[in-house]
């Protein structure tokens, strides 16, 4: 039986890539959406189905909609919800918070892309210029939050669609996944990407250092250094960079950096902070 599938936030910028993909699969697919998102579907010929009509029908709910809105969107649609229904969260940030009100009958999903990894084949020129994922290959990871197995195991297989090609698609709870993203991928993965750009921008800017060179010498090395710690190649760091490494830890690390990154009351600090940045704007001052 073709399953029913509303799609939330349908002409944001995640629910394009999910909407592009579903509508070549094989699901009854029904786009929500409204205001500057709801034009965008206009301007492509899609038609849109309000969601008081489409979430009474629906076999799986996908909420694709801004982090700071799902909270407020997940209260409205609950009633709607028919009974068995699956709702497939796009992100663990909200839920991990308590930000999502649930129902007994209702399962829950959380899921997220990996994105591409750069030391994962790719088979052509696209492909391997491909970071979102979605033409190349890529991971994914799924949780179930409350509900049934049955209703997972169809919400992952609509995740796999939905990111495809995707290669290993990994099993996690909610609790990994907040650590993950946040705290791992964006928290620190992110901080530490900008700070490189900073890196090479004052080089570059107070140094002189000519721009492409910077760029060059600074993603290169980012690369191997990221192969090497990662363990998909067999060189090593040298003598001489292991202690160049140490030095940087204990400049620019603070000691306890590791503990406070997972401990459960910062990851909800955190999410806190993401969902309501005004807060961080009066910290600041």
């Amino acid at each position: 039986m073709t399953q029913t599938v509303a799609l939330l936030g349908a002409g944001g910028k995640m629910g394009s890539r999910c909407r592009d993909k579903l509508m070549k699969e094989n699901y009854r697919l029904l786009l929500c959406e409204e205001g500057d998102g709801l034009k965008k579907l206009q301007e492509k010929g899609l038609k849109a189905t309000p969601a008081e009509e489409a979430v009474p029908v629906t076999d799986i709910v996908i909420m694709a909609v801004p982090d700071i809105l799902m909270s407020s969107i997940a209260k409205n649609i609950t009633p709607m919800l028919k009974s068995d229904a699956t709702v497939v969260l796009l992100d663990a940030a909200v839920p991990y918070v308590g930000g999502i009100p649930m129902r007994d009958d209702v399962t829950y999903v959380a899921a997220h892309p990996c994105h591409v990894s750069p030391f994962k084949e790719q088979e052509t020129p696209v492909t391997r210029k491909d970071w979102w994922g979605g033409r190349a290959v890529q991971d994914i990871i799924v949780g179930l939050i409350q509900g049934s197995e049955e209703n997972f195991t169809k919400a992952k297989e609509l995740c796999c669609e939905m990111w495809g090609p995707v290669d290993k698609c990994h099993r996690v709870t909610l609790e990994q996944m907040a650590i993950l993203e946040p705290m791992v991928a964006e928290v620190l993965g992110a901080a530490l990407a900008s700070v490189l750009k900073e890196a090479v921008d004052i080089a570059v800017n107070d140094h002189g250092v000519p721009k492409e060179a910077a760029e060059s010498f600074m993603l290169g090395h980012a690369c191997i250094e990221l192969g090497i710690v990662f363990g998909t190649t067999d060189a090593l760091f040298s003598d001489a960079c292991k202690v160049a490494i140490k030095l940087g830890k204990e400049w620019f690390f603070k000691p306890d950096w590791k503990k406070v990154l997972f401990e459960p009351e910062m990851i909800r600090k955190t999410i806190n902070l993401m969902l309501h940045p005004e807060k961080l704007k009066k910290d600041d001052n």
